[in-house]
């Protein structure tokens, strides 16, 4: 396969183009569909880390109450066994019935939490007791032949388990019984575990001596899947333990709440190190693991190999040996000899005479190949673990035909085989070099488009054109804030991109109105302004301005802005000392606007926040915003209010004399004769709407 126009002139074995191999079923390995990789097998499928089951599922004798911070603990038996409850109040674990506590277990073994209520099921006496406020008062006890881990549903039902069926029993909060789950716990091990999460599926983790095993039930299904940690961490909050063994249990929870790592707890409650409490092990694997492909084939007679690189993890404890063997022609006979090699008698061999196998250097996940040249190549990958750790191996690059820097160099290079040998693999070290920088050199232009990188890379991407994420903004709004980039830089400082940076955050078009072309001023004739209108998201311009208007638009002259001797009368004209008078029509307003943004859902103070330091980031440094977020009604000037509580309905008629004093002024109505038009609210006569109207 070859990325680049011509002949090929590498090979990929990976999830994506495959791994080609001879008999992958006797390899011990798996994820040949995983784009994480391949690894060995465990010995136990399913098998799950109990390390991350136990982050996410408390253990049968661990509850969380519904207080914050409450958690109840059922110790063992024997030498003593009680219900121990601890609150972010108390720093020790303390008996839930300090003075008259009921009867004494007998044999406890798993206790659950629902709001209120507590459930203790105790084999040794064949029964599971249920309580209700908090433990104040026992409702009843339901008799179940040596019941085993308990769990609550969302609609508060008691899921019951017992070691001598495979059926899961329900009652609901009287203790009444509601038949049995559609479904049979699997028989793969001791149940250890059972929850029911949001979406009321079931889920049980069943201990077979060193492995934990992890399967699911979801509703109105008739039999239990095996689940991995992945769903199980989609399905469940953490549940704030750090590791769990025989020994106790630690937390990872806030300091704050007295919960911090370093403390450690025995299944008694008694304060321990953490470092006494080693976590259950990890599940048992393979140790030997074997990737042998069929023939890989050049297309070229007589190739000539060059390189092999390998994309991988080597944990400590863990070995990974690649080797390779040329062939001009295809042979089918396997010529492995189980002599040569013991350890790895039990995986196939392969058409290779072992003999013919060149292996590269120990570790090494990248060198150059050593074998005659031949149209096919055979790859060998060896995998070794401890029976916990494995390698993973993602991709293997093989190239060919090998070319390096001898064909520019004289023939006096290649006088004689070992020269021209020598020289090749010499000048292949500075060669892989300069490929390596070739190709980041190639890539170069695809770490900039916003919507092919990882989203790891999206916060340097944005620091390379100086743009400084919200820590709120997901991925998928970061890949359009960058998509936009350029057309944001182009306008900034405008309307039009002022609107397009409020839209691209916050997924709505404000409306921007420029203060100095709304001011009270009336003209004839005055200049036209350009803004953008709300109702043109297209971004062309429409003219506005100060167009006076008969009936729409109050005129008045100078001597009313500000007082002029000779000219103004006492009292109707304001005193101002600053500014060119004959300039006051036209800087009013100047150099402020005012943006109107409709009310969202999610417009938190927060978000408020966000937007007002947005339009301060976006805005020319000259002028001064005023943000206005709407509400559920409109604005009559800046203190009335018409909403969904107002009504238009028509003035109350005045009578003269009826009321005591009643003075006639200019804020008093008079009511239409018989004649005169009927009494209620209109629009049109007296009323202008949309001229000095925004939609905001």
């Amino acid at each position: 396969m070859s990325c680049s126009a011509g002949k090929p002139n590498f090979r990929l074995l990976d999830p994506n183009v495959g791994w080609d191999a001879l008999d992958p079923n006797s390899s011990n390995l798996l994820g040949f569909g995983d784009p994480g990789g391949i690894y060995l097998a465990q010995t136990v499928a399913g098998a799950v880390d109990p390390t991350q089951l136990f982050q996410y599922l408390l253990p049968a004798r661990l509850a969380r109450g519904c207080a914050a911070c409450e958690w109840y603990l059922l110790t063992p038996f024997p030498p003593e066994s009680f219900l121990l409850r601890r609150d972010a109040c108390q720093q020790q674990w303390k008996p839930l019935w300090p003075s008259c506590p009921p009867a004494p277990f007998k044999n406890p073994v798993a206790v659950a939490s629902w709001r209120k209520r507590l459930a203790v099921a105790d084999q040794g006496a064949n029964k599971v007791l249920l309580w209700v406020e908090s433990g104040a008062r026992l409702a009843t006890e339901i008799p179940v032949e040596k019941p085993g881990p308990l769990a609550f549903n969302p609609r508060g039902e008691l899921l019951v388990t017992c070691e001598t069926s495979n059926k899961v029993a329900r009652y609901d909060l009287r203790g009444t019984f509601q038949g049995f789950l559609p479904a049979d716990l699997p028989s793969h091990g001791a149940l250890a575990v059972i929850a029911v999460d949001s979406s009321h599926a079931t889920w049980v983790v069943l201990h077979d001596g060193n492995s934990w095993a992890l399967w699911s039930l979801a509703e109105g299904q008739s039999q239990f899947a095996v689940a991995t940690i992945a769903q199980l961490q989609s399905s469940f909050a953490p549940t704030g333990l750090l590791a769990v063994s025989d020994e106790g249990f630690t937390f990872d929870q806030d300091t704050r709440r007295g919960l911090s790592v370093a403390t450690g707890f025995s299944w008694y409650g008694r304060p321990v190190s953490a470092a006494d409490i080693v976590p259950y092990g990890l599940p048992a694997r393979q140790k030997l693991g074997q990737l042998l492909t069929c023939a890989l084939d050049s297309g070229i007679p007589r190739c000539q190999w060059h390189r092999v690189r390998l994309d991988a993890d080597i944990p400590a404890g863990t070995t990974l040996c690649a080797a390779v063997a040329s062939a001009e022609v295809i042979s089918g006979a396997s010529q492995g000899d189980p002599t040569r090699d013991p350890e790895w008698k039990n995986f196939p061999a392969g058409p290779p005479h072992p003999a013919d196998w060149t292996s590269g250097p120990a570790g090494s996940v990248d060198f150059l190949i050593k074998q005659p040249p031949g149209r096919y190549l055979y790859f060998r990958l060896r995998f070794k673990g401890n029976g916990t750790a494995t390698p993973v191996v993602r991709r293997v690059r093989i190239d060919f035909p090998r070319v390096t820097s001898l064909d520019h160099l004289p023939d006096v290079y290649r006088e004689t085989a070992q020269a021209e040998d020598f020289t090749e693999r010499f000048l292949s070290l500075f060669d892989a070099t300069i490929a390596d920088v070739d190709g980041v050199i190639e890539r170069y232009p695809a770490l900039l488009d916003p919507s092919g990188v990882p989203a790891q890379l999206l916060p340097w991407l944005g620091g390379f054109f100086g743009i400084g994420f919200d820590p709120t903004w997901d991925a998928e709004k970061r890949r359009q804030i960058l998509g936009a980039a350029a057309g944001l830089y182009n306008q900034r400082g405008t309307l039009q991109g002022l609107q397009q940076a409020i839209n691209l955050v916050f997924g709505v078009t404000p409306a921007i109105e420029e203060m100095s072309s709304t001011g009270p001023w009336g003209a004839l004739g005055s200049r036209k302004i350009l803004r953008a209108e709300q109702s043109n998201p297209s971004g062309s311009q429409a003219a506005i301005g100060r167009n006076a208007r008969l009936r729409a638009t109050r005129l008045f002259g100078k001597n009313s802005s500000r007082f002029r001797l000779d000219h103004s009368g006492l009292g109707a004209a304001p005193l101002r000392s600053y500014g060119n008078p004959d300039q006051d029509p036209f800087s009013a307003g100047a150099y402020r606007f005012r943006v109107l943004v409709p009310t969202l859902p999610d417009m938190s103070p927060e978000q408020q926040t966000r937007l007002t330091n947005l339009i301060e980031a976006q805005k020319p440094a000259h002028t001064v915003a005023s943000v206005r977020i709407g509400s559920s009604g409109f604005l009559l000037g800046e203190l009335s209010a018409v909403g969904v509580d107002t009504g238009f309905v028509p003035l109350a008629a005045p009578v003269l004399g009826s009321a005591g004093n009643i003075r006639l002024n200019r804020n008093s109505i008079v009511w239409n004769g018989p004649s005169g038009r009927s009494g209620g609210a209109g629009v049109g006569e007296g009323s202008i709407v949309g001229t000095q109207t925004v939609r905001g």
